[in-house]
């Protein structure tokens, strides 16, 4: 409508923004700093301490720590999604979250980092995953609040290429660094992304700003009684959803997860040089997502959601296998350019259904519990490493069994994640075209 704002035609609870290249970059580019901080720690901070501290338990600590940090996250952002979707503030729903969770983000960076203990470095760890997901709850819902149906899979597209682009560059510079013996540097890295995509995601959701909260019966009380409320009988495409994203990202994140210690172990690096190769691998990987994520958005914005977050399970699939069949660095390297190009389509489209699918007044709740599919199979992913190598491995099986039997499982899950999501015919829900 001539002279109408696109806030002004939006629904009750929800705005727009005008959705050119610059504002969709400037909406989702937070990705970068949360991708760029996780795997700054993932794996090349958390492994360099835990073997300074703990080096004949590396894999059961790194297992099990990282799990509960998961776990804690899991439980916390459907909490936060609650809050921030009754939130009424001068910021609007989301911004002030942003700014409350990024230096403490910063400050448990450096704790992680420096801290002469393991009990600490634990401690750091779990508050880490309190405050990034404090961020990561309310600024997710952004897409829903600010992009139109039309354009969420783009902007879903864009939000991927920036985790990718965090994972490529939080290990790549991580690596390097903590190769080098500078720590401190590699956070520091981390923390300076942080405090840029704040500003800029600051000033891309001003508008938000301006839009009351939709009608949310019961307050903040109320919805944190309702925090994790869901009718799973009434969504059965909410479940194929879930169930596939839980799968295919264990298994993406129980391949990353335990490959520099596999480097070490089964190919018998240096720390130095399986530090290097790591961030080699992961420049690979990133390259393969990033060449298909902003493409798979566009698609998924016109061929459905569905057709391609099946195909990057079976790529995902056959990439695995290679592992398990080929133990060279080499045939590491062409596998995980596969996996990487099929996390890239994954992303895109996965996270572009899920946009769909949860219900606009609750935007950030619901993303929230969505998460717990994400940090469900990464926990899952890692108290099945912790539990798995380390004493398979001690049973005189050789030192690459426990890491092959974890990769085998890996295989299972991104085909059962596949032949799920497969199952459930088409509809509006589960496969919307724009």
């Amino acid at each position: 409508m001539p002279g109408v704002s696109a806030a002004q035609q939006a629904r009750p609870g929800e705005t727009r923004i005008g959705t050119g290249w610059i504002r969709l970059i400037a909406v989702t580019c937070f990705s970068l700093a949360l991708g760029m901080a996780i795997n700054t720690l993932e794996p090349a901070v958390l492994g360099h301490r835990l073997l300074e501290l703990v080096p004949a338990q590396k894999n059961t600590a790194l297992g099990l720590m990282t799990f509960a940090g998961l776990i804690a996250a899991s439980l916390w952002q459907p909490i936060i999604g609650s809050v921030s979707d009754r939130t009424r503030s001068g910021w609007g729903r989301r911004i002030p979250f942003l700014l409350i969770g990024t230096p403490v983000v910063i400050a448990c960076l450096y704790t992680i980092a420096l801290v002469p203990s393991f009990a600490l470095v634990v401690l750091g760890l779990l508050s880490f995953q309190i405050a990034s997901n404090t961020i990561q709850g309310p600024w997710q819902a952004l897409i829903p609040d600010l992009v139109p149906p039309r354009r969420r899979g783009l902007a879903s597209g864009m939000k991927a290429a920036f985790d990718i682009l965090g994972f490529v560059l939080g290990r790549r510079v991580s690596g390097s660094l903590v190769a080098a013996g500078n720590i401190s540097g590699a956070v520091s890295a981390a923390a300076a992304v942080y405090v840029l995509a704040l500003v800029l995601t600051i000033l891309a959701a001003r508008e938000d700003r301006l839009v009351a909260p939709a009608a949310t019966p019961g307050g903040v009380a109320g919805g944190l009684r309702g925090a994790f409320s869901i009718q799973w009988r009434s969504n059965p495409g909410f479940i194929a959803w879930f169930i596939n994203r839980f799968l295919f990202w264990a298994g993406f994140i129980a391949l990353n997860t335990f490959l520099l210690f596999f480097m070490i172990d089964v190919m018998e690096m240096g720390e130095a040089e399986a530090q290097r190769f790591v961030g080699q691998l992961s420049t690979v990987i990133g390259l393969g997502l990033l060449l298909v994520t902003i493409p798979s958005g566009w698609l998924a914005d016109r061929l459905g959601r569905r057709p391609l977050v099946a195909a990057s399970g079976l790529v995902a699939f056959a990439g695995t296998a290679l592992i398990l069949i080929l133990r060279t660095p080499s045939a590491i390297i062409v596998a995980g350019a596969a996996i990487g190009l099929a996390a890239g389509v994954f992303l895109s489209a996965n996270w572009a259904l899920i946009t769909d699918i949860v219900p606009q007044a609750e935007a950030a709740r619901y993303l929230g519990l969505a998460n717990i599919a994400s940090a469900g199979g990464s926990a899952a992913a890692r108290l099945a490493g912790g539990l798995l190598i380390d004493p398979i491995n001690r049973l005189g099986a050789g030192p690459a069994t426990g890491y092959l039997t974890l990769y085998a499982l890996t295989a299972l899950a991104f085909l059962v994640g596949t032949v799920i999501i497969l199952r459930f015919p088409p509809t509006v829900d589960l496969d919307r075209r724009s």
